[in-house]
């Protein structure tokens, strides 16, 4: 068999891929994930107790949409990376950009706050936990990540690992949000992404045993 033939015995049965064929697969993991991640919030930590009250809160408002927009730019990202050679630098730029907003107004709010105040604007009562339970609300969507990754064909498996981890991190961040009930935004600027970032450190991590081909 010469090399034409081969190449054309192997792409005699080959079928285009419809256009958004991965866009769905990505939304088919995240659906099960994120109900599960909201799942296990609600039913292991449950929403805030004063949830009525904190809605009329602008921090409140801005401690969810943080996540949820790093999740949004995350699942970007994802699309990217589960391409061969895909590099998601735009994404990683507006997530610095994201962050740095955040960071401008949790020092405003310092800045607008009493000094006894910084205390629990800055560390709360939950600093030491907050992380350890976005990590915990992060597992379910981190899976439904490395199912949908290793189905797609990224090549650059530990950038890939690392952003399945980040996006994780953030929508468990955002599920967690709903049930947290600090109100300070230096504390969000620093635990809630410390908590994002750890889940991103564990996708790296682990991206050579789960994503490779």
């Amino acid at each position: 068999m010469t090399t034409d033939d081969l190449i054309n015995a192997l792409a005699r049965d080959l079928r285009p891929v419809s256009p958004g064929a991965l866009g769905r697969l990505l939304a088919l993991a995240l659906a099960p994930g994120l109900v599960l991640s909201a799942a296990l919030m609600f039913f292991a930590h449950g929403l805030r107790p004063d949830l009525s009250t904190a809605l009329d809160l602008p921090a409140f408002w801005v401690k969810s949409f943080y996540p949820l927009l790093l999740a949004l730019t995350g699942i970007g990202a994802l699309m990217i990376v589960a391409r061969p050679g895909g590099v998601p630098r735009s994404c990683g730029i507006a997530a610095l950009v994201i962050y740095l907003i955040l960071v401008a107004l949790g020092l405003w709010q310092l800045h607008a706050s009493p000094a006894s105040d910084y205390p629990a604007l800055i560390f709360g009562i939950s600093s030491w936990f907050c992380p350890i339970i976005i990590l915990g609300a992060a597992l379910p969507v981190f899976a439904a990540n490395i199912w949908f990754l290793r189905r797609a064909a990224p090549t650059h498996l530990r950038l890939a690992g690392f952003v399945a981890g980040i996006t994780a991190g953030a929508v468990g961040a955002w599920t967690y949000s709903w049930g947290c009930i600090e109100n300070g935004l230096p504390f969000v600027a620093l635990w809630y992404t410390l908590g994002i970032v750890l889940c991103g450190i564990l996708g790296a991590l682990t991206s050579r045993s789960l994503l490779r081909w």
